[in-house]
């Protein structure tokens, strides 16, 4: 169920909105082809009438009324933030950067006092896939690439060379610091966080706010795996969200995305913030369906017509 927002960003200038520019990473030619949730949220605009353009790297000059930056790195490049900056109408206009060490509030050192379990994530969002695969040159896939790519992800194998690795496939919890090799907290790619989770019996759960403009739709998973994932779990409906967690997003700027986030002891605690989310499995007619009311967020800024 998709909501309407009392907290949501103020109102932009009301001048209609008739052309949409979805500006990608000039690397990322397949991201058409991806579940990226905008994608269900662009085929309800078209519907109405819009025109929606999709645009390859830092175009200097962009012909639409309403930017949207769709580039699926950590930290927007200069180039990128300056082209989002030229334009006068933009979502998310003033985040650049997600990386979850500006956010998170359970960061730890060897030293610090924190006797409970942690977890060792990525700096980087997503597991840092793409950050890592941007930062190197582009590379033609072979075999032994292939092959040496599933041995490295293997989580035998990259849980025992943690002080090593870019990116992660998934997050590993010990029991105390004194349990997380040395080598991890001298590797710039990772960083221990405590590891406070949300218990529901023996499972695990996360909590997600979707938010486009003043719409928001509110999920839960729940699964027997600590690390919470839509393919190890089952997901519901969130009717409510903590008000700490709605101005978190205000702070952070985020007018289009995804906050994941647990209760700890009756008490929200942000993990992640996502400004390219995807949904699960491929883009069909029910999720662009699905997908309607939170579409509708697009008034905030600017008008559109009746059937928007």
């Amino acid at each position: 169920m998709e909501h309407s927002a009392n907290y949501a960003p103020r109102r932009a200038t009301m001048d209609a909105i008739r052309t949409i520019a979805i500006m990608l990473h000039k690397r990322q030619r397949r991201a058409p082809a991806t579940n990226y949730r905008i994608w269900a949220l662009a085929e309800n605009w078209k519907r109405w009438g819009l025109k929606v353009e999709l645009i390859w790297g830092p175009a200097r000059e962009i012909d639409a009324d309403l930017l949207i930056p769709h580039v699926d790195v950590s930290v927007i490049p200069d180039r990128y933030w300056e082209a989002m900056q030229r334009h006068p109408r933009v979502v998310n206009r003033r985040v650049r950067d997600i990386r979850k060490t500006v956010y998170s509030k359970g960061v730890l050192i060897p030293s610090s006092d924190w006797k409970g379990p942690v977890i060792v994530k990525t700096v980087f969002n997503s597991g840092g896939g793409w950050d890592a695969a941007l930062a190197r040159p582009p590379a033609r896939p072979t075999r032994w690439r292939r092959m040496k790519r599933r041995l490295l992800e293997s989580p035998w194998v990259e849980r025992r060379r943690l002080g090593h690795a870019a990116s992660l496939r998934r997050y590993y919890i010990f029991r105390s610091l004194d349990h997380v090799p040395r080598k991890v907290f001298d590797n710039p790619a990772l960083f221990v966080e405590r590891f406070v989770p949300e218990r529901h019996g023996a499972e695990y759960v996360m909590r997600m706010l979707i938010v486009f403009g003043d719409q928001w739709s509110g999920r839960m998973l729940v699964g027997a795996d600590p690390f919470v994932k839509d393919r190890n779990s089952r997901l519901l409906d969130l009717h409510e969200v903590p008000a700490e967690v709605a101005a978190q997003r205000i702070e952070l700027g985020v007018d289009y995305g995804k906050l994941d986030y647990v209760m700890h002891d009756g008490v929200p605690v942000l993990l992640d913030v996502n400004i390219t989310p995807t949904l699960s499995g491929p883009i069909t007619e029910e999720k662009i369906n699905q997908s309607a009311e939170l579409a509708r967020g697009l008034r905030c800024f600017g008008s559109v017509s009746a059937q928007g």
